[in-house]
C-alpha cells in the first residue's frame, strides 16, 4: 500500500519522466529535420559543449549525493520529518551545485 508521504515522490517522478520523454522526442525530430536539409547535426564547438555538459552533470550529481547524505543524517539525528529534510537538502545542494558550475564557467 502506498503511504501518504510517498505520493509527492511518485508524482514528481512521473512528471520528470514525461518531460524527459517530450524533450528527447523534440531533439530527435530536430535532428531529423537537420538531416533532411543536409546540414550537419554536430555543431562546430561540440567538444567544448560536451566538456561543459559533463562538468555540469558531475558537479550536480556530487552535490545531490551530498544533499541526500546530509538529509539522511538530518533525518537520523533530528526530529525533522523525512520529507522535509530530504526535499530541503536536495534542493539546497542542487542550488549550490548549480552556482558552483556557473562560477566555474564564468571564470573561463
Amino acid at each position: 500500500m502506498i503511504e501518504f508521504w510517498q505520493m509527492p515522490f511518485m508524482i514528481a517522478f512521473a512528471i520528470t519522466g514525461i518531460v524527459v520523454y517530450f524533450y528527447l522526442r523534440y531533439q530527435h525530430r530536430e535532428k531529423l529535420e537537420l538531416i533532411k536539409k543536409g546540414e550537419s547535426i554536430v555543431p562546430q564547438d561540440s567538444l567544448q559543449q560536451i566538456k561543459f555538459r559533463n562538468l555540469a552533470k558531475g558537479i550536480i550529481s556530487i552535490s545531490l549525493a551530498l544533499g541526500i547524505f546530509s538529509a539522511h543524517i538530518l533525518e537520523t539525528y533530528t526530529i525533522l520529518e523525512p520529507v522535509v529534510s530530504y526535499i530541503s537538502m536536495i534542493l539546497l545542494s542542487f542550488g549550490i551545485g548549480s552556482l558552483t558550475f556557473y562560477t566555474i564557467i564564468r571564470n573561463k
